[in-house]
């Protein structure tokens, strides 16, 4: 994996360099230099043999058309609530004048800027809306005025041939019917731009007070240390200059909160229809992983893994809610106040049942206390206070906060001495930290610095109700991970456990990376420091650099590069989640596919998704494609001459990919190699032998040689066994222990039946050949058994297994030198065969 990523990267930095030298080429070449290859179509009369064929089908369309056109139900929506929203946006403008006198806390401008935010949103979805009918009527408008030119060509060309008066009439009616059409249209798009306008007219003004309420929250009177107040103690003797009646601008009304939720809702029913569907496909999710850790058993000794089983399988119920919640949460998150407000109260009571759990028993009821706190925040918002009283909250409330954190972990030091999990130590460690941040807040209320104060305890009580959300969001997420990885494995014949133990834990270490960078955006972003870094790393990397005719920013290098990094890792998940090694079948198991169709499909999806990250990663870059003429021209010279092995390689791989000659897990025989085909590539495909070794050979070999599949349709092969007897032996006895042979073992397929036969007289023998099927990958170990079955019931029936025998017969000569030889070869066999006697003694 690790050099695979390697490879990766190296590709991409070369890519990079080239599409960078690409840009200072393209560049130097006019804009103007495109090739026009639009038709332009014009309109001709019908010859009058077709008009009555034609009358016929025009006044279907023209039905057609003004159905089409006829006022959605959309439209004349947002045009009948506009006039309320242009009055709503008028007294809050007004609203936010008095706001601003107030002088208000940073919470409550955020609340505002936020509500605002909405109101911009709301307008935009209308603006988009009419846009598209806008652009509907547009396409309408220009095949109407084709259609109009077409019907007046041939009204004036039936004049001309002075066909029968009917004909004519019909032929102009229609033309006239197609002009009132138009001109329909054209007032329709008319009327719409007109509310377009309208409605950015409004958006103006939401954006100016969006802006005013930025420019005085980023004014100086809101820095931390900027005296805003009097000591605490000259609060109560001074009377202050404070208007309470600008000062109940702040709250917000419940009842208004209400009714803008109902508005909300009633307006974006079409959100609330995918909201839906997301919801399904969660409980989908949820059950399927759930029934997977019933039916297969998960028994990892790993407690975090353990721990992840346990939230998807004893509380899926608390699960669905949290998700449905926090989904809901970001799906609507222009949604009024109140209403989120809400959602964050249910997640964190949801969360009770996900958390206390894996909590140690002093700390279980922390999560109440954080609730509270969440509670007391929220009250700000709907309550109003005077400033004094605003000041005795915020210190009755840092003082809670003290007191709680002292009730939990109190002996701090014999406290942090017991073994605890991995979250109750977390906050034990954050108990200096509170400490720390309530006394700053408690000392800055009373000296008069309230922004200190509102920033110090704002970090303490939803600081704690941030870490909390993602805790339980942790949790759900390792189970979610853990439940598909061990889904992905248990549809398989047969995994590495180990393989799978590695990408569980793998997974669980991603998701805590990903979790604590979200947790940290949301904290820069609570503590309002999330948007000036943003601001500040925008401007770093949208900065213009040139390196002689070269102009780009690292912004445009970042995109590019991401689109790569993301289009391999989503080519890469599809691979895993359609893997379809060992009859596995991936996430399509339940269609019961043929064996190598997942592949395919994998194949196609990943090279499409690779085409198309090619394609908008060049796109970031502001590259013109139809500038790549020149360089395909060049690619194909280079694939005719240099790149025939390569592109002969890649077409053998589609072939073996979709004509699924050999699969994944095939074993096959190819130029005298044998193995088991482990991967199958479209250059290359690699094939494991039996001795152990990885062979990696090009596709092109696998098509143009004789491939010798042992299982692609059928996994059983025949084992043939030859076995000679003596001529002693009673053949048809033989035969009988042959097949009885073949049937005791157990990996012999009873069906077909296993063969013995008679083969033929031997010098010295008389030959048999036993047949029998198996399965593929127990051929060689049944061989071996069966024919130890042989030798032993031969032995024990007495029938001899011959060997081949010579006789050396030493010829008499008269000769005596002949007879000295063969008396001194005579002599030397006789003293070899005592020897061996001897050392056999």
């Amino acid at each position: 994996m690790f050099s695979n990523c390697k490879l990766f990267l190296r590709t991409i930095t070369l890519i990079t360099f080239l599409f960078i030298s690409f840009i200072s080429y393209s560049q130097n070449i006019d804009s103007e230099q495109q090739i026009d290859s639009t038709i332009v179509n014009k309109p001709e009369a019908i010859h009058v043999i077709n008009i009555i064929q034609n009358l016929e089908s025009i006044n279907e369309e023209i039905v057609h058309i003004n159905k089409k056109i006829s006022p959605q139900s959309n439209i004349l929506k947002i045009d009948s609530l506009y006039p309320n929203q242009e009055d709503l946006i008028q007294k809050q403008k007004l609203h936010v004048e008095n706001f601003i006198k107030s002088n208000p806390n940073r919470q409550k401008i955020d609340n505002l800027i936020k509500k605002w935010n909405s109101h911009y949103d709301y307008l935009s979805d209308w603006q988009s809306t009419i846009n598209q009918a806008n652009s509907r009527n547009l396409i309408l408008y220009d095949e109407v005025s084709f259609k109009e030119k077409t019907w007046e060509l041939t009204y004036q060309n039936a004049l001309e041939k002075e066909i029968p008066n009917d004909v004519l009439h019909d032929t102009k009616s229609v033309w006239n019917n197609l002009t009132n059409v138009k001109n329909t249209i054209a007032k329709e798009n008319n009327d719409l731009l007109l509310l377009e306008s309208k409605i950015n007219s409004q958006k103006t003004i939401v954006t100016e007070v969006i802006d005013s309420l930025i420019v005085l929250k980023n004014s100086k009177v809101y820095n931390l240390f900027y005296l805003r107040h009097l000591p605490i103690w000259k609060s109560f003797t001074k009377k202050s200059n404070r208007n309470p009646e600008a000062e109940k601008e702040e709250v917000e009304s419940i009842n208004e909160n209400f009714y803008e939720s109902f508005q909300f809702f009633k307006v974006n029913q079409q959100k609330i229809h995918v909201y839906l569907i997301i919801i399904v496909i969660i409980v989908l999710l949820i059950r399927l992983l759930r029934k997977t850790f019933i039916k297969h058993s998960f028994n990892e000794e790993d407690e975090s893994l353990q721990k992840a089983k346990d939230v998807i399988l004893k509380n899926y119920l608390a699960v669905f809610l949290f998700l449905v919640l926090l989904i809901a949460k970001f799906f609507f998150i222009n949604a009024p106040m109140l209403f989120g407000n809400l959602l964050i109260f249910f997640i964190l009571l949801d969360s009770v049942l996900l958390v206390q759990p894996y909590m140690f028993n002093r700390f279980k009821k922390v999560i109440y206390f954080i609730i509270l706190f969440y509670l007391m925040d929220a009250l700000k918002t709907y309550i109003w206070f005077s400033t004094l009283q605003y000041r005795i909250y915020l210190l009755f409330e840092a003082f809670i906060v003290i007191g709680s954190v002292y009730y939990f972990t109190h002996p701090y030091l014999k406290t942090k001495k017991i073994k605890l999990s991995k979250f109750s130590l977390l906050i034990i460690k954050l108990t200096p930290y509170i400490y720390t941040l309530s006394i700053i807040s408690i000392t800055s209320n009373v000296l008069g610095y309230t922004n200190l104060t509102d920033i110090a305890l704002k970090i303490c009580t939803q600081g704690c109700v941030y870490l909390i959300i993602f805790y339980c969001l942790l949790l759900i997420s390792n189970g979610i991970s853990t439940g598909i990885i061990h889904f992905h494995f248990s549809s398989k014949e047969s995994y590495d456990q180990q393989t799978k133990l590695k990408i569980e834990r793998k997974a669980l270490v991603i998701n805590r990376v990903i979790a604590f960078i979200f947790w940290i955006l949301f904290f820069l972003k609570m503590i309002d420091l999330l948007s000036p870094i943003s601001s500040y790393l925008n401007d770093i990397i949208t900065e213009p650099y040139q390196i002689g005719s070269i102009t780009f920013n690292i912004k445009v290098i970042l995109v590019f590069i991401q689109i790569l990094i993301i289009s391999y890792l989503i080519t890469h998940l599809i691979s895993t989640i359609f893997d379809d090694t060992h009859g596995g079948g991936g996430i399509l198991k339940f269609l019961n596919l043929p064996k190598g169709i997942p592949a395919a499909i994998s194949l196609v999806l990943r090279y499409f998704i690779i085409g198309l990250g090619f394609v908008l990663a060049v796109s970031s870059l502001g590259i013109d494609l139809s500038k790549f003429n020149l360089m395909a021209g060049a690619l194909g010279l280079g694939i005719g001459f240099g790149l025939q092995t390569i592109i002969s390689n890649f077409v053998s791989g589609l072939i073996l990919v979709f004509e699924r000659p050999m699969l994944p897990g095939d074993t096959i025989e190819v130029n005298n190699l044998i193995g088991t085909v482990s991967r199958v590539g479209i250059r290359s495909s690699n094939i494991s032998t039996f001795d152990g070794a990885e062979v990696v050979v090009p596709n092109n070999n696998l098509i143009s040689n004789d491939l010798i599949n042992w299982t692609l349709s059928d996994n059983t092969k025949r084992v043939e066994i030859n076995i000679g007897t003596t001529y002693d032996a009673n053949p048809n006895d033989v035969l009988k222990i042959l097949s009885g042979a073949a049937l005791e073992n157990n990996d012999v397929l009873k069906t077909p039946p296993p063969i013995a036969l008679f083969n033929d007289f031997g010098d010295s023998s008389l030959n048999y050949k036993l047949l029998f099927w198996v399965h593929y990958s127990l051929g060689l170990q049944a061989k071996s058994d069966v024919s130890i079955i042989i030798y032993n019931k031969f032995k024990e029936l007495g029938i001899e297994i011959p060997f081949p025998q010579q006789d050396i017969h030493i010829k008499n000569s008269s000769n005596k030198t002949d007879t000295n030889v063969s008396t001194e070869f005579m002599t030397k066999l006789d003293e070899d065969n005592d020897r061996q006697n001897k050392s056999k003694e």
